[in-house]
């Protein structure tokens, strides 16, 4: 099976020096191209790449450029094999800010009912690329909602209250301010089931291992997006907590990640080390 970073970057010395968590990574993608969208070995490289592009197009995150959609780190989750088996059971899923819903796929892959499982993001154009990505279009059984989190009258999110069970929500606290991030979390309150067991939302994000202002502080200096420690993340819930009746408990874990062989869109190498946090939420 070829190198999927080696292919992409064709950078093979760099790849070399990749720790082996990341090859695993992205030899999960590789089996998710082949095994559930069975596309051949020497089509997926061409085939990633007119993705990315037409993704850069419709707005430059970037985990499009530096190819981390393909980074399937929610099955290295031990909250992992119970996400399975709950929706197995029944359970729903929803998937927040899911792009091109490559989540979704490695959940179907790995035997989650697609009738349990649900996406929603802001952008139609990325869950309309996700189809061309998996080539599924046809087949894929799972629910894809378009709306905006951030407004409480949106009809497609208010379609999806009291219909779920588990939040996964990657990548996407980190986009906004600390009231933002409260708004999401009330919304996300509001998608659960009334009074179901377990509910909880998971999910990785970029972290701050040094100093966390108080909001009013973070506001003050004209600072924009917030990022979360562990006792940041907590404060935030019981946030939410206050303003939908419901208490929270957070399980929270800084890592610090280095990547190499990064290629931007522009072409050009880079190394970066980078800080993030791994939490569960969970209703108490």
């Amino acid at each position: 099976m070829p190198d999927l970073i080696d292919t992409v970057t064709n950078r093979r010395k760099r790849f070399q020096q990749d720790p082996p968590s990341d090859r695993a990574k992205l030899e999960k993608a590789w089996r998710l191209l082949n095994d559930y969208s069975h596309i051949p070995e020497k089509e997926i490289e061409p085939h990633l790449r007119a993705i990315r592009d037409k993704a850069w197009t419709i707005f430059p995150y970037g985990c499009l450029g530096r190819w981390r959609f393909l980074d399937m780190y929610i099955t290295t989750l031990p909250q992992y094999p119970s996400l399975l088996s709950h929706t197995r059971a029944g359970a729903t899923l929803l998937d927040c800010g899911c792009c091109l819903g490559q989540t979704l796929r490695q959940l179907a892959l790995d035997g989650a009912p697609q009738a349990n499982l649900i996406g929603a993001d802001l952008r139609p154009e990325f869950i309309d690329l996700g189809y061309d990505l998996f080539r599924d279009r046809e087949t894929f059984g799972g629910k894809f909602v378009i709306g905006n989190m951030l407004d409480p009258d949106d009809a497609g999110m208010k379609a999806l209250d009291g219909t779920v069970d588990i939040i996964h929500a990657a990548s996407l606290f980190h986009l906004f301010g600390w009231e933002e991030q409260v708004v999401l979390g009330v919304r996300m309150v509001r998608f659960f089931r009334e009074g179901v067991a377990g509910a909880m939302v998971l999910g990785r994000q970029i972290g701050n291992a040094g100093e966390v202002l108080e909001p009013e502080e973070h506001v003050r200096r004209g600072m924009g997006r917030y990022f979360h420690n562990e006792a940041s993340m907590q404060r935030m819930w019981d946030v939410v907590g206050e303003r939908t009746g419901t208490e929270w408990k957070v399980e929270a874990e800084l890592e610090t990640v280095v990547e190499r062989a990064v290629v931007d869109m522009d072409g050009k190498d880079s190394e970066e080390r980078r800080t993030t946090i791994r939490f569960v939420v969970r209703r108490v």
